[in-house]
This record gives structure tokens, sequence and C-alpha cells, in this order.
């Protein structure tokens, strides 16, 4: 399940759905649903999975002129040719729309409103005077400011909101500690409105939809050339992914 986790904000895939409902119920995540990525994603792993059959069928031919090692290789070589313009053709119009959606969501971000209610104002302005108090009263000023985070991330994105307007005479009340005072903005900060985030979703969308296709590349290479990973000519984050532990490839 692909899920975008509100603690870090990062988009992420759970294989657990169990542990990605947890997230979600809990409020720490939020699942999401782009149609477009999972359409590009099959489109390029069914033209990968049709072109391994392929190959298959050619490799296990009874077909007289198969048996020819040269007939064999250029038939596979042909087939090759075909997969890559394919794939290539999906991973053009995928980045395409992905470079769309990036600008797409910066115009949705900017233009994003949070209804503000005076209700909100009213929580607002007496959280701030509670938070104030209660930092004014405090012995160890840090497990306070813990408490005053915790309390926020209870308010609805109208009353953070509002509370960003009382900002100021809140934190006004932080003496020293830098830390603390950017703990209790990010946290006043941390609306979760849907055009708000498209940005931060946006550009973390893949960079490319041909995931099987380069797993496959990476595990020929590093099978021809053991150094590979050394010399970084591959990414080690793909690598962890994709690579470790899943087996060997046919070279």
């Amino acid at each position: 399940m692909r899920i975008f986790n509100y603690e870090n904000k990062r988009v992420e895939e759970i294989s657990d759905d169990m542990q990605a409902d947890e997230l979600i119920r809990s409020g720490q995540a939020v699942e999401l649903d782009i149609p477009m990525l999972t359409s590009y994603e099959n489109k390029a792993d069914e033209i990968h999975t049709n072109y391994k059959k392929e190959v298959e069928r050619i490799k296990n031919s009874d077909n007289p002129l198969l048996q020819s090692p040269e007939v064999r290789k250029y038939e596979l070589d042909r087939l090759e040719q075909e997969y890559r313009a394919q794939s290539a053709e999906v991973e053009a119009e995928y980045k395409e729309w992905r470079a769309a959606q990036i600008e797409e969501s910066k115009v949705r971000a900017a233009q994003a409103t949070i209804k503000v209610s005076d209700n909100d104002k009213l929580v607002a302005e007496q959280f701030k005077n509670r938070a104030s108090l209660k930092l004014a009263a405090a012995v160890e000023k840090g497990d306070a400011l813990t408490e005053i985070k915790n309390e926020i991330s209870l308010l609805t994105d109208g009353q953070r909101v509002a509370l960003q307007g009382e900002i100021a005479g809140l934190i006004g009340g932080i003496e020293g500690n830098a830390t603390h005072k950017q703990a209790i903005i990010s946290a006043v900060q941390d609306i979760r409105n849907s055009d708000l985030l498209a940005v931060k979703v946006a550009e973390q969308l893949p960079h490319s939809v041909l995931t099987m296709q380069r797993v496959e590349d990476i595990a020929k290479r590093v099978a021809r050339e053991p150094g590979a990973m050394r010399d970084g000519g591959i990414d080690r984050e793909f690598y962890e992914e994709h690579l470790k532990g899943k087996g060997a490839f046919k070279a």
C-alpha cells in the first residue's frame, strides 16, 4: 500500500497491510490513490512480463529454424529492441505526466485555503493563553514544551492555522533554546490539507516506472562486473530495495 506519512513527510510503500492500516487509523498517515501512476507502472510491468515470456518461448522452441544459434540470437535481439522501444515510450509518457503533476501541485499549494471559523480563532487564542501559563509555571521547560507540542497535534487544520496568528506570543516565552522554538513552529505548521501536501507527494513520485527492467539490467551488470557496486556505478538505495536478498538473476 502506498501512503503519505505525516510524521516524516514521506511517500512510503508499505507491504504489510496491517501496519499501513494502523498508521492510517492512528492519524499518522493517509493512503494515496494515484490511478495514473498505477496505470503507468502496470503498463511497464506488462511489457516486461510479455517480453520475458517471449524470450522463454524462443529459447524453448522446437521450431527447427530457431535451433540455429545465429537465428536465435537474431530473434532475441529483435525482441529486446522492441521491448526497450515500448518501455521507453511508456517511460517518456510517464515523465511528462510526472513533470506536469509537480507544476500543477505547486499551483494548488500556492492557492490552498483553510477555512478558519470564529470558533477556531477562539480555540487558538485560549490555547495560546493556557500554553503560555503552563510554560511560565513549569520547572522543567522541556517537558512543558513537549506537552504543548503534543497538544497542538490534537488541533484541527483550521485551529492550527488560527494558532499561527498567535504563535509570536507563544514562542516569545521560550527562552534560549532554538530547537524548542522550532519544534513548536513545526507543530503549528503541520497542516494536513491535501492541496498543501500535493507538492511533497508529487515531488516524491517515482523517477521511473521501469522498475523491473532496471532491476534486471542492474543484476546483469553486477553479474558481469562484480566491482560495479564498489565503483559507485549502481545506486545503493536501489540495490538495497530491489536486489539484496532477491536471489540470482540470469545474465
